[in-house]
């Protein structure tokens, strides 16, 4: 066929079954795709934790560090100053620690990006340091850098994928201020340990409550145990009582042992768990865990990255609080 007559002459009429295939195509390209995001590599620090290289503006870039346990992200006062940041003390809240609740200054960071992700910007919370002191890390990067609903963490492959598809298991929630909260269960029939999901934490931190229902524990080291102020710096505190957990289950994901801290944190008397055995998931037992979140039906999902770590016996879940119960 000339070339003039092939670009002329109509198309032949699609047969009822094609034309319902093309719309289905055309639907398919309107449609934004769900877990089809490139996952962004993060890098694994010596501690454990997992760290992004995060250029703010023109600047950068610098290196934070991944924080599930943080509602907003943090910035080390000396980077902030180095953005333009100045102490007046004129935009400030309180902010919950894991150690402690205090007052500090809010700091805008705009076009905030890591990976191939759009720039966001948000309203950090300025950390002081010492500046004359080395600080491992830039900042903490929280639930308000994450510019979706939907995101998925392998700890074990150090990726972060946005835009995922919605988890399978409610295994924990939630709560308003984008903490991941949950429960496990130990041997002996021990059910319903409360738990805080935190990315920024190395060591798994139980309450005394839950030290003295073990009663797996044998002397003390000395070890940090700080909230924000101490994950921009390295600090030390008093000894900590170690604490042998045995046949730790949360959600899908099941360990035989795992050798906690205890410390009297102060996030427990914020979540109204002083009273009742609770503990701080740390990167210890998360590096063999994927995390699949939905913040916008309030749950996530727990579950084991390789085989040998896959519970036999179902999940351990936990239901959400009543609206007016969330903290």
């Amino acid at each position: 066929m000339p070339l003039k007559e092939r670009l002329t002459k109509p198309p032949a009429r699609p047969h009822r079954r094609s034309r319902q295939t093309l719309l289905a195509g055309l639907a398919a390209l309107l449609i934004p795709a769900i877990g089809l995001a490139e996952p962004v590599t993060l890098q694994r620090a010596p501690s454990g934790h997992l760290i992004v290289e995060v250029e703010i503006g023109d600047s950068g870039p610098y290196t934070f560090l991944l924080d599930t346990g943080a509602s907003n992200t943090a910035i080390a006062q000396p980077v902030a100053e180095e953005l333009g940041f100045h102490s007046v003390w004129e935009n400030y809240g309180d902010v919950q620690s894991l150690t402690t609740r205090f007052s500090a200054e809010r700091f805008a960071l705009h076009d905030l990006r890591f990976g191939d992700l759009e720039p966001v910007s948000l309203n950090s919370v300025v950390i002081p340091v010492d500046p004359t002191q080395p600080h491992p890390v830039a900042g903490l990067l929280g639930a308000d850098a994450l510019p979706t609903d939907h995101y998925r963490l392998d700890f074990a492959a150090a990726t972060l994928t946005l835009d995922s598809a919605a988890p399978d298991h409610a295994d924990g929630w939630v709560n308003p201020q984008n903490l991941l909260l949950g429960q496990a269960d130990l041997r002996r029939g021990m059910r319903g340990v409360r738990v805080l999901v935190d990315s920024g934490s190395a060591r798994t931190l139980v309450n005394e409550q839950l030290l003295n229902q073990v009663h797996n524990h044998a002397g003390g080291i000395t070890y940090s145990i700080n909230g924000i102020e101490g994950r921009l710096q390295d600090e030390t505190v008093a000894e900590a009582e170690t604490v042998l957990l045995r046949n730790l289950q949360l959600g899908g994901l099941c360990l035989n042992s795992v050798v906690a801290l205890q410390a009297d944190l102060d996030i427990f008397e914020a979540l109204d768990w002083s009273r009742m055995p609770a503990m701080v998931i740390g990167m210890d037992v998360l590096r063999y865990a994927t995390l699949t979140v939905d913040r916008e039906a309030g749950v996530f999902e727990i579950s084991a990255a390789e085989a040998r770590d896959v519970c036999r016996n179902g999940r351990a879940q936990a239901e959400a609080p009543e609206p007016d119960r969330r903290r």
